[in-house]
């Protein structure tokens, strides 16, 4: 995406790793960290794909030969944009020019991107609230468009909703409890009243894919919270 800044670039991996049956859900991962290296998804997410068609965008795309406009092209389905941090604002102008292509945001740790060529540092101690208070103030507005226009809308803010997560945020998309959390919020858009489209056979599919998740790395994930690792 245009948005983001050349010293943002992750040099290892691919511009996009696409995986998951052709026919699924599509959901579109707008990364720019860089965690889909050696051509395949954090391993978090691989258990997703075996139900879910996950494209994992490593941010800015065109670095790679590849935009993300081209890639909601190529999709013959509304999909569901999942974002990281700075790509925040971004996936919402994304949903709001293509929201006959977006049927859902979901925003993890969200952060304003760089303005002026200058690079807003990652979310730290004493950072935080503010960084809740832009999102809730300064993306309001465009939320509410979204929102009557059919895109739902929601983000995930791990130092306030899930004490849990015992990671330093942002935390990553790679993160078990990132990618329950992200799962929890699709099903919740699932069913909503102002979403125009049949929740069925969606909704069974991404609870097949949590189910594979929780069966793969439920039992480490729930030793690390006992442990307070």
């Amino acid at each position: 995406m245009r948005d983001f800044q050349d010293d943002e670039v992750r040099g290892a991996g691919p511009a996009v790793v696409w995986q998951g049956p052709e026919r699924a859900p599509v959901v579109l991962v707008l990364d720019p960290a860089g965690e889909a290296k050696h051509d395949a998804l954090p391993a978090t997410w691989r258990p997703l794909a075996e139900h879910l068609r996950i494209g994992w965008c490593r941010l800015p795309a065109e670095a790679g030969g590849v935009s993300v406009e081209e890639l909601l092209g190529e999709v013959d389905q509304r999909v569901h944009l999942v974002a990281a941090a700075r790509a925040a604002e971004s996936a919402l102008r994304l949903a709001d020019e293509y929201s006959d292509r977006v049927r859902s945001v979901v925003v993890v740790d969200p952060a304003p991107r760089a303005i002026s060529g200058e690079v807003v540092p990652e979310v730290g101690p004493g950072r935080g609230d503010s960084y809740t208070d832009w999102w809730n103030t300064a993306t309001a507005e465009l939320r509410q468009k979204l929102i009557a226009e059919g895109v739902r809308v929601a983000a995930f803010v791990s130092r306030d909703t899930d004490p849990a997560v015992r990671v330093e945020p942002p935390v990553p998309l790679g993160h078990p409890d990132v990618v329950g959390r992200v799962v929890q919020l699709l099903l919740s858009f699932q069913g909503d009243r102002a979403d125009p489209e049949p929740v069925e056979p969606e909704r069974g599919e991404v609870v097949e894919a949590w189910h594979a998740v929780q069966e793969r790395f439920g039992p480490a994930l729930e030793r690390a919270r006992r442990s307070g690792g």
